[in-house]
């Protein structure tokens, strides 16, 4: 049976103070410079080891340049084992790591970045300031600054899907909601003198295909959600499409960060994900969304 592992994707702005920033110019040299060194650029940022693994120039017009920074990881490492056997700790030397790489897509003619991002990895916080300190070392002093693009009419593309898929409600104690997410109501009076009364929730409610190819939840749980109290509300994406033709696609109400998801096939990919099929995936993916992400820059 095929394994997924849905990846997230955050679109961002390219700016130079408040400045758009062209880095396709220092892109080429990066690139240039790379062929010819074997030594990769590593930087230390909050005690963890970042390296520069590729930066690949645009092979097509669509002008989409790959970079692939990888963590290296000296701490914490899991154990090999097979099915009723033995656990083998990993026997790495001192100057070996654990490497976790993360994929950008730079678009050059838009000055516009797609980020990986994965979970306990590589943030995007973390991405620009290692930027910064490739910039710094080809002599480009340079205020970047990559703020994550936000969808204006994220409530909107939500109320105009006729299919769900699936809806992720993030809560704290200050929610006041009821109805299908309402889980806080049997609770609440058991709390006692001697209990905690902070606490978090989260509750995916995710429809699978059944016996006749039905899919979807009813359009009636997105409507609902929607009209919820945001109060004490943390997280609230919903993944829909408004006809049977379109694709999926993922709208974060709370943060309005402009969102894409995309499944990667284990059975496909093997054990790992391979940073060139994963930018495949990305150029698909970003040259069907390129229309929404210049619509909300």
């Amino acid at each position: 049976m095929a394994k997924y592992k849905p990846i997230r994707f955050y679109y961002h702005a390219c700016y130079d103070g408040d400045d758009a920033l062209d880095l396709t110019t220092i892109f080429d040299r990066v690139s240039t410079l790379y062929e010819n060194e074997d030594e990769k650029y590593t930087f230390k940022i909050s005690d963890v080891y970042y390296t520069l693994e590729r930066l690949k120039r645009p092979t097509d017009s669509n002008n989409f340049y790959h970079i692939v920074v990888e963590e290296l990881r000296d701490f914490n490492f899991p154990t090999r084992t097979r099915v009723g056997g033995a656990s083998l700790d990993l026997d790495l030397a001192e100057d070996e790591f654990l490497g976790e790489r993360m994929s950008a897509l730079y678009d050059g003619n838009n000055h516009i970045f797609m980020l990986q991002v994965n979970r306990n990895s590589i943030s995007t916080t973390k991405f620009e300031l290692f930027l910064s300190s490739v910039l710094e070392k080809m002599g480009n002093h340079i205020d970047l600054r990559l703020p994550v693009i936000l969808q204006q009419d994220a409530e909107r593309v939500a109320n105009s899907f006729t299919e769900v898929k699936s809806i992720a409600v993030g809560l704290n104690q200050s929610s006041n909601i009821h109805g299908t997410f309402d889980i806080f109501s049997a609770f609440r009076p058991q709390i006692g003198p001697g209990d905690s009364e902070l606490f978090d929730a989260t509750i995916i409610l995710k429809a699978k295909k059944d016996g006749n190819g039905k899919q979807f939840l009813p359009d009636s749980i997105a409507h609902e959600v929607l009209a919820y109290d945001r109060a004490g509300m943390k997280k609230l994406e919903i993944r829909g499409r408004n006809d049977s033709s379109s694709r999926l696609e993922t709208v974060d109400i709370i943060e309005n960060k402009l969102i894409d998801v995309i499944n990667f096939s284990y059975s496909e990919e093997g054990r790992t994900l391979r940073p060139d099929s994963v930018f495949e995936e990305m150029k698909q993916k970003y040259s069907e969304s390129i229309h929404k992400v210049l619509r909300n820059i």
